[in-house]
């Protein structure tokens, strides 16, 4: 048996509150707790099941910042459903349609080509005629070639679980331990 082997269980040493993890397991703490639960908010059932697993892992030693346990898990629901998802939720729609962040250029183009014999057609109420058209319309995306400012640029985007984490650093305790000097 190794020393990370033993003890067997985790030992919670919170110095002003409780620890996540002491909550996680005593079942006090569950995503399905119609308190907390924010699945309807969540941007797909993937993303809500990765995020509790990657939240429960992020902050599992850390102390919640408001007891009782009650009042912290409403405002976890609350920043979860009316502060961050509406806005990350169209992150993750916006990289599931292919927003590609490391893209240097994004251009939009619409093209209208037409000519006009006679007979003619009307194309619009303002007395414009054509015989033939084509109307073209498209996207053209840019990536850099400049694979060292592409790989700078790559190492300081943060997976979007990892900022929606960020954003509720403010509901734990930033203090890992409390030292009093006693002389």
């Amino acid at each position: 048996m190794s020393n990370l082997d033993w003890p067997n269980r985790h030992e919670w040493h919170a110095v002003f509150t409780i620890q996540l993890g002491e909550l996680i397991d005593s079942g006090v703490f569950d995503w399905a707790n119609p308190i907390i639960d924010w699945k309807n908010a969540a941007y797909n059932d993937e993303q809500y099941t990765r995020f509790c697993a990657y939240f429960n892992e992020r902050f599992e030693y850390r102390e919640i910042s408001v007891i009782p346990p009650r009042e912290w898990f409403k405002l976890l629901h609350r920043k979860m459903v009316y502060e961050i998802m509406p806005v990350y939720r169209e992150i993750y729609k916006a990289l599931d349609n292919g927003f590609n962040p490391l893209a240097d250029k994004d251009q939009y183009y619409k093209e209208r080509a037409i000519s006009s014999d006679y007979p003619e057609t009307l194309l619009s109420a303002n007395a414009d005629y054509i015989t033939t058209g084509i109307d073209k319309e498209g996207q053209i995306i840019e990536i850099n070639t400049n694979y060292a400012e592409a790989m700078s640029r790559a190492t300081q985007i943060h997976s979007v679980d990892e900022m929606i984490g960020d954003k509720l650093e403010c509901l734990f305790i930033g203090l890992y331990t409390a030292n009093t000097n006693g002389f």
